[in-house]
Protein backbone atom coordinates (compact mmCIF):
# COMPACT_ATOMS: atom_id res chain seq x y z
CA UNK A 1 0.00 0.00 0.00
CA UNK A 2 2.64 2.29 0.67
CA UNK A 3 4.66 1.83 -2.30
CA UNK A 4 1.73 1.74 -4.17
CA UNK A 5 0.73 5.71 -2.93
CA UNK A 6 4.75 6.37 -3.07
CA UNK A 7 4.41 5.74 -6.63
CA UNK A 8 1.04 7.56 -7.53
CA UNK A 9 2.76 10.45 -5.70
CA UNK A 10 5.48 10.20 -7.78
CA UNK A 11 3.81 9.82 -11.16
CA UNK A 12 1.67 13.02 -9.81
CA UNK A 13 5.04 15.02 -9.29
CA UNK A 14 6.56 14.36 -13.19
CA UNK A 15 2.90 15.07 -14.45
CA UNK A 16 3.11 18.88 -12.79
CA UNK A 17 6.65 19.35 -14.38
CA UNK A 18 6.06 18.07 -17.66
CA UNK A 19 2.57 20.10 -17.65
CA UNK A 20 4.32 22.96 -16.83
CA UNK A 21 7.22 22.57 -19.18
CA UNK A 22 4.81 22.22 -22.12
CA UNK A 23 3.79 25.38 -20.91
CA UNK A 24 6.37 27.53 -20.85
CA UNK A 25 7.37 26.14 -24.09
CA UNK A 26 4.21 27.10 -25.68
CA UNK A 27 3.79 30.29 -23.88
CA UNK A 28 7.43 31.27 -25.50
CA UNK A 29 9.79 28.81 -28.19
CA UNK A 30 6.57 26.46 -28.56
CA UNK A 31 3.95 29.39 -30.32
CA UNK A 32 5.84 32.22 -29.81
CA UNK A 33 4.45 35.21 -27.67
CA UNK A 34 0.61 36.08 -28.74
CA UNK A 35 1.29 39.76 -28.86
CA UNK A 36 4.17 39.44 -30.96
CA UNK A 37 2.41 37.41 -33.49
CA UNK A 38 -0.24 39.62 -33.78
CA UNK A 39 2.94 41.87 -34.62
CA UNK A 40 3.90 39.62 -37.11
CA UNK A 41 0.30 39.45 -38.92
CA UNK A 42 -0.09 42.97 -39.05
CA UNK A 43 2.91 43.39 -40.70
CA UNK A 44 1.79 40.54 -43.44
CA UNK A 45 -1.08 43.08 -44.02
CA UNK A 46 1.15 45.66 -45.66
CA UNK A 47 1.90 43.14 -47.77
CA UNK A 48 0.07 43.00 -51.14
CA UNK A 49 1.84 40.90 -53.48
CA UNK A 50 3.77 37.70 -52.62
CA UNK A 51 3.95 36.26 -56.15
CA UNK A 52 7.05 34.05 -54.48
CA UNK A 53 5.33 32.60 -51.38
CA UNK A 54 7.76 34.24 -49.08
CA UNK A 55 4.77 34.65 -46.51
CA UNK A 56 2.94 30.88 -47.41
CA UNK A 57 3.84 29.56 -43.92
CA UNK A 58 2.75 32.67 -42.05
CA UNK A 59 -0.34 31.19 -40.32
CA UNK A 60 -1.32 29.26 -37.21
CA UNK A 61 0.20 29.62 -33.78
CA UNK A 62 3.63 28.99 -33.76
CA UNK A 63 5.20 31.84 -35.10
CA UNK A 64 8.89 31.08 -34.35
CA UNK A 65 8.14 28.05 -37.39
CA UNK A 66 7.41 31.24 -39.58
CA UNK A 67 9.75 31.09 -42.81
CA UNK A 68 11.72 34.08 -41.82
CA UNK A 69 11.40 34.20 -38.07
CA UNK A 70 13.25 32.93 -35.47
CA UNK A 71 12.62 33.27 -31.61
CA UNK A 72 15.30 33.29 -28.58
CA UNK A 73 15.13 29.85 -27.33
CA UNK A 74 15.76 31.43 -23.71
CA UNK A 75 12.86 34.15 -23.66
CA UNK A 76 10.77 33.45 -26.78
CA UNK A 77 10.76 36.42 -27.93
CA UNK A 78 11.23 37.13 -31.53
CA UNK A 79 14.77 38.69 -32.49
CA UNK A 80 14.64 37.58 -36.19
CA UNK A 81 13.36 38.98 -39.19
CA UNK A 82 14.92 38.15 -42.48
CA UNK A 83 12.91 37.82 -46.04
CA UNK A 84 15.45 39.03 -48.46
CA UNK A 85 14.30 38.32 -51.71
CA UNK A 86 16.57 35.00 -52.82
CA UNK A 87 19.14 34.84 -55.97
CA UNK A 88 18.24 39.24 -56.57
CA UNK A 89 21.52 40.83 -56.70
CA UNK A 90 21.52 44.58 -55.56
CA UNK A 91 22.22 45.95 -59.23
CA UNK A 92 18.62 44.81 -59.78
CA UNK A 93 15.35 46.56 -59.48
CA UNK A 94 13.39 44.69 -57.02
CA UNK A 95 9.64 46.27 -58.35
CA UNK A 96 10.90 44.57 -61.51
CA UNK A 97 11.03 41.43 -60.37
CA UNK A 98 8.74 38.58 -58.16
CA UNK A 99 9.23 40.33 -54.72
CA UNK A 100 7.70 41.36 -51.56
CA UNK A 101 5.13 44.50 -52.88
CA UNK A 102 3.93 46.48 -50.17
CA UNK A 103 5.10 48.55 -46.88
CA UNK A 104 6.97 48.08 -43.80
CA UNK A 105 4.01 48.37 -41.06
CA UNK A 106 4.67 50.69 -37.78
CA UNK A 107 3.58 47.24 -36.01
CA UNK A 108 7.46 45.65 -36.23
CA UNK A 109 7.76 48.28 -33.50
CA UNK A 110 6.19 46.15 -30.79
CA UNK A 111 8.79 43.43 -31.12
CA UNK A 112 11.35 45.41 -29.20
CA UNK A 113 13.44 42.49 -29.01
CA UNK A 114 14.41 42.18 -32.17
CA UNK A 115 17.73 42.30 -33.30
CA UNK A 116 17.89 41.44 -36.81
CA UNK A 117 15.84 42.58 -39.70
CA UNK A 118 16.63 41.86 -43.31
CA UNK A 119 14.08 42.74 -45.48
CA UNK A 120 16.69 43.72 -48.59
CA UNK A 121 16.02 43.09 -52.45
CA UNK A 122 12.20 43.88 -51.96
CA UNK A 123 9.69 46.32 -53.21
CA UNK A 124 8.44 47.67 -49.96
CA UNK A 125 8.82 51.23 -49.62
CA UNK A 126 5.04 52.00 -49.43
CA UNK A 127 2.85 54.43 -50.81
CA UNK A 128 5.04 57.56 -49.97
CA UNK A 129 8.72 56.03 -50.20
CA UNK A 130 9.36 57.31 -47.27
CA UNK A 131 12.26 55.55 -45.18
CA UNK A 132 10.28 54.03 -41.95
CA UNK A 133 11.57 56.31 -39.14
CA UNK A 134 10.20 54.05 -36.07
CA UNK A 135 12.81 51.67 -36.70
CA UNK A 136 15.07 54.58 -35.08
CA UNK A 137 13.29 53.27 -31.67
CA UNK A 138 13.83 49.85 -32.17
CA UNK A 139 17.02 49.56 -29.67
CA UNK A 140 18.08 46.14 -29.44
CA UNK A 141 18.74 46.18 -33.57
CA UNK A 142 22.04 44.94 -33.98
CA UNK A 143 21.46 44.02 -38.16
CA UNK A 144 19.25 46.47 -40.62
CA UNK A 145 19.72 45.57 -44.35
CA UNK A 146 16.90 47.29 -46.48
CA UNK A 147 19.02 47.80 -49.59
CA UNK A 148 17.52 47.65 -52.58
CA UNK A 149 14.22 49.30 -51.49
CA UNK A 150 13.54 52.53 -53.30
CA UNK A 151 13.08 55.54 -50.76
CA UNK A 152 13.18 58.53 -51.16
CA UNK A 153 13.65 61.91 -48.99
CA UNK A 154 15.99 62.81 -45.66
CA UNK A 155 17.93 59.35 -44.22
CA UNK A 156 16.37 59.90 -40.28
CA UNK A 157 19.26 60.62 -38.29
CA UNK A 158 17.36 58.72 -35.29
CA UNK A 159 19.20 55.70 -36.71
CA UNK A 160 21.80 57.22 -34.62
CA UNK A 161 19.64 56.05 -31.63
CA UNK A 162 20.62 52.61 -32.79
CA UNK A 163 23.36 52.29 -30.33
CA UNK A 164 23.99 48.17 -30.55
CA UNK A 165 24.11 48.26 -34.38
CA UNK A 166 26.66 46.39 -35.91
CA UNK A 167 25.57 45.79 -39.73
CA UNK A 168 23.68 48.79 -41.43
CA UNK A 169 22.95 48.52 -45.39
CA UNK A 170 20.41 50.89 -46.94
CA UNK A 171 20.15 52.54 -50.51
CA UNK A 172 19.74 51.40 -53.68
CA UNK A 173 22.64 51.39 -56.12
CA UNK A 174 22.60 55.17 -58.16
CA UNK A 175 19.09 55.00 -58.56
CA UNK A 176 18.27 56.19 -54.78
CA UNK A 177 16.53 59.35 -54.02
CA UNK A 178 17.44 59.23 -50.40
CA UNK A 179 19.78 62.07 -48.67
CA UNK A 180 21.42 62.90 -45.92
CA UNK A 181 23.04 66.53 -44.87
CA UNK A 182 24.80 65.24 -41.95
CA UNK A 183 26.24 61.90 -40.62
CA UNK A 184 27.29 62.69 -37.45
CA UNK A 185 24.72 60.49 -36.00
CA UNK A 186 26.81 57.11 -37.55
CA UNK A 187 29.66 57.83 -34.26
CA UNK A 188 26.71 56.61 -31.79
CA UNK A 189 27.05 53.46 -33.48
CA UNK A 190 29.64 52.70 -31.76
CA UNK A 191 29.88 48.48 -32.64
CA UNK A 192 29.12 49.10 -36.01
CA UNK A 193 31.05 46.78 -37.97
CA UNK A 194 29.34 47.02 -41.79
CA UNK A 195 27.92 50.25 -43.07
CA UNK A 196 26.89 50.68 -46.88
CA UNK A 197 24.78 53.51 -47.84
CA UNK A 198 25.56 53.25 -51.16
CA UNK A 199 23.43 55.64 -53.41
CA UNK A 200 22.46 57.95 -50.50
CA UNK A 201 23.33 61.45 -51.61
CA UNK A 202 25.98 62.87 -49.10
CA UNK A 203 26.91 65.74 -51.69
CA UNK A 204 27.97 68.96 -49.41
CA UNK A 205 29.11 66.67 -46.53
CA UNK A 206 32.95 67.58 -46.61
CA UNK A 207 34.12 65.98 -43.35
CA UNK A 208 33.03 62.71 -44.46
CA UNK A 209 36.50 60.99 -43.75
CA UNK A 210 36.14 62.33 -40.36
CA UNK A 211 33.20 61.10 -39.39
CA UNK A 212 34.21 57.78 -39.99
CA UNK A 213 37.22 58.04 -39.04
CA UNK A 214 35.33 58.34 -35.25
CA UNK A 215 34.02 55.16 -35.56
CA UNK A 216 37.18 52.69 -35.03
CA UNK A 217 35.70 49.61 -35.23
CA UNK A 218 34.44 49.85 -39.20
CA UNK A 219 35.56 46.59 -41.40
CA UNK A 220 33.63 47.27 -44.55
CA UNK A 221 32.47 50.78 -45.93
CA UNK A 222 30.41 51.45 -49.15
CA UNK A 223 29.77 54.52 -50.22
CA UNK A 224 29.33 53.53 -53.29
CA UNK A 225 27.52 56.44 -55.51
CA UNK A 226 26.75 58.90 -52.89
CA UNK A 227 27.77 62.02 -55.05
CA UNK A 228 31.07 62.84 -52.70
CA UNK A 229 32.92 65.11 -54.49
CA UNK A 230 36.14 65.34 -52.71
CA UNK A 231 38.65 62.89 -50.67
CA UNK A 232 41.55 64.76 -50.45
CA UNK A 233 41.37 65.51 -46.97
CA UNK A 234 43.65 64.61 -44.13
CA UNK A 235 43.54 62.68 -41.23
CA UNK A 236 45.95 63.59 -38.65
CA UNK A 237 45.23 60.65 -36.52
CA UNK A 238 43.72 57.67 -38.27
CA UNK A 239 41.69 55.76 -36.32
CA UNK A 240 40.38 53.11 -38.72
CA UNK A 241 42.49 50.31 -38.18
CA UNK A 242 40.56 47.48 -38.83
CA UNK A 243 38.92 48.54 -41.89
CA UNK A 244 39.15 46.22 -44.20
CA UNK A 245 37.06 47.42 -47.28
CA UNK A 246 36.36 50.30 -49.04
CA UNK A 247 34.20 50.99 -52.01
CA UNK A 248 34.24 55.03 -53.08
CA UNK A 249 33.39 53.60 -56.22
CA UNK A 250 30.68 56.04 -58.50
CA UNK A 251 32.14 59.70 -57.05
CA UNK A 252 33.37 61.96 -59.41
CA UNK A 253 36.24 63.55 -57.28
CA UNK A 254 37.97 64.45 -59.86
CA UNK A 255 41.06 65.44 -58.16
CA UNK A 256 44.65 64.32 -57.65
CA UNK A 257 44.88 60.73 -55.91
CA UNK A 258 48.00 61.63 -54.54
CA UNK A 259 46.68 63.07 -50.97
CA UNK A 260 43.40 61.11 -50.61
CA UNK A 261 43.13 60.43 -46.99
CA UNK A 262 42.84 56.45 -47.68
CA UNK A 263 46.13 56.06 -48.43
CA UNK A 264 47.19 55.66 -44.49
CA UNK A 265 45.16 52.37 -43.87
CA UNK A 266 47.42 49.72 -44.32
CA UNK A 267 44.68 47.51 -42.84
CA UNK A 268 42.75 47.36 -46.66
CA UNK A 269 42.24 44.11 -48.57
CA UNK A 270 39.92 45.71 -51.08
CA UNK A 271 39.77 49.03 -52.35
CA UNK A 272 38.08 50.52 -55.25
CA UNK A 273 38.04 53.60 -57.26
CA UNK A 274 36.41 52.71 -59.89
CA UNK A 275 34.81 56.02 -61.59
CA UNK A 276 36.71 58.63 -59.42
CA UNK A 277 38.04 60.60 -62.09
CA UNK A 278 41.16 60.57 -59.79
CA UNK A 279 44.55 61.12 -61.78
CA UNK A 280 47.88 61.66 -61.41
CA UNK A 281 50.92 59.76 -59.27
CA UNK A 282 50.30 57.60 -56.91
CA UNK A 283 51.57 58.00 -53.24
CA UNK A 284 54.94 56.35 -51.92
CA UNK A 285 52.22 55.05 -49.24
CA UNK A 286 50.68 52.75 -51.95
CA UNK A 287 53.78 50.72 -51.21
CA UNK A 288 52.57 50.39 -47.52
CA UNK A 289 49.69 48.70 -48.36
CA UNK A 290 50.94 45.38 -48.19
CA UNK A 291 47.52 43.87 -47.10
CA UNK A 292 45.67 44.86 -50.03
CA UNK A 293 43.91 42.04 -52.05
CA UNK A 294 42.16 43.65 -54.39
CA UNK A 295 42.20 47.14 -56.26
CA UNK A 296 40.12 48.47 -58.64
CA UNK A 297 40.99 51.79 -60.83
CA UNK A 298 39.00 51.31 -63.69
CA UNK A 299 36.82 53.56 -66.14
CA UNK A 300 38.78 56.32 -64.92
CA UNK A 301 39.98 57.39 -68.60
CA UNK A 302 43.26 59.58 -67.38
CA UNK A 303 46.10 58.98 -68.73
CA UNK A 304 47.62 60.93 -65.88
CA UNK A 305 47.00 57.90 -63.61
CA UNK A 306 50.58 56.57 -63.04
CA UNK A 307 52.11 54.12 -60.27
CA UNK A 308 55.35 53.15 -61.75
CA UNK A 309 57.39 51.22 -58.78
CA UNK A 310 54.76 51.68 -56.34
CA UNK A 311 53.38 48.32 -56.40
CA UNK A 312 56.73 46.26 -55.33
CA UNK A 313 55.35 45.26 -51.85
CA UNK A 314 51.79 44.17 -52.78
CA UNK A 315 52.49 40.40 -52.49
CA UNK A 316 48.59 39.72 -51.39
CA UNK A 317 47.13 41.73 -54.48
CA UNK A 318 45.06 38.84 -56.26
CA UNK A 319 43.11 41.41 -58.67
CA UNK A 320 44.38 44.78 -59.96
CA UNK A 321 41.59 46.04 -62.68
CA UNK A 322 42.67 48.84 -64.93
CA UNK A 323 40.20 49.20 -67.53
CA UNK A 324 39.55 52.28 -69.79
CA UNK A 325 42.66 53.96 -67.99
CA UNK A 326 45.06 55.23 -70.27
CA UNK A 327 48.28 54.78 -68.08
CA UNK A 328 50.68 56.99 -68.85
CA UNK A 329 53.37 54.70 -67.77
CA UNK A 330 51.84 52.06 -69.74
CA UNK A 331 50.34 48.78 -68.25
CA UNK A 332 53.68 46.77 -69.59
CA UNK A 333 56.37 48.74 -67.76
CA UNK A 334 53.87 49.26 -65.17
CA UNK A 335 53.82 45.62 -64.22
CA UNK A 336 57.47 44.93 -64.72
CA UNK A 337 57.34 46.72 -60.67
CA UNK A 338 55.10 43.78 -59.26
CA UNK A 339 57.12 41.82 -57.08
CA UNK A 340 57.91 37.69 -58.02
CA UNK A 341 55.32 37.31 -54.41
CA UNK A 342 52.45 39.24 -56.20
CA UNK A 343 53.04 37.30 -59.78
CA UNK A 344 52.23 33.79 -57.30
CA UNK A 345 49.05 35.83 -55.61
CA UNK A 346 47.44 37.27 -58.96
CA UNK A 347 44.40 36.21 -59.82
CA UNK A 348 43.22 38.08 -62.09
CA UNK A 349 44.90 41.27 -64.31
CA UNK A 350 41.64 43.45 -66.18
CA UNK A 351 43.69 45.51 -68.61
CA UNK A 352 40.98 46.02 -71.44
CA UNK A 353 41.40 49.18 -73.24
CA UNK A 354 44.62 50.19 -71.54
CA UNK A 355 47.18 51.76 -73.46
CA UNK A 356 50.41 49.41 -73.38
Amino acid sequence: MYRTTHLLLLLCIISIFASGALQLQDAHGGSCIPTERASLLSFKKGITSDRTNLLASWHGQDCCRWRGIRCSNRTGHVVRLHLRTPNLDVYKDPCSFDTLFGEISSSLRSLEYLEHIDLSMNCLSGPNSTFPEFLGSMENLRYLNLTGLAFSGRLPPQLGNLSKMRYLAIGQDRRSEMYSDNITWLTNLHSLKHLSICGVNLSGIDDWPHTLNMIPSLRVVNLHGCSLDNANQSLPYLNLTKLEKLDLSWNEFDHSIEHSWFWKVTSLKHLNLEYTRLFGQFPDALANMTSLQVLDLSLNSNKYLTMTGKLKNLCSLKILDLRQNDISAGVAEMMQGLPECAWTNLQQLIQQKCAL
